[in-house]
């Protein structure tokens, strides 16, 4: 089963989280330990959270969710990590981008 990473930003320094579906653990890397610390922390606590549920894009239902349960848990979660650590995923910045800038 392929894994799922996204990269990470922790004010300048770059890494990334490593998602493994089959195994439902999370591998963060990442060059600064607080960063690592907060996320890791993040994806071990239940996350509550309102989550859009309906037939139009104003009616959302609050839901508690375990980051680490599925792959979609996972990438609804990490949509709240900024929020809750200040650690920025970069959606839209491929994992190892950073090295090569």
């Amino acid at each position: 089963m392929e894994k799922f990473t996204v990269t990470l930003n922790y004010k300048g320094t770059y890494g990334f989280v490593t998602y493994d579906e089959e195994a439902k653990a999370a591998e963060i890397t990442i060059a600064s330990n607080e960063a690592k610390s907060l996320v890791e922390g993040f994806l071990a606590q239940p996350l509550t959270l309102e989550v859009p549920n309906g037939e139009d894009i104003r009616t959302f239902v609050e839901t508690t969710l375990e980051p680490l349960a599925s792959l979609e848990n996972f990438k609804t979660c990490m949509t709240r990590l900024w929020v809750n650590t200040m650690v920025r995923v970069e959606w839209s910045m491929p994992p190892g981008m950073a090295e090569t800038l």
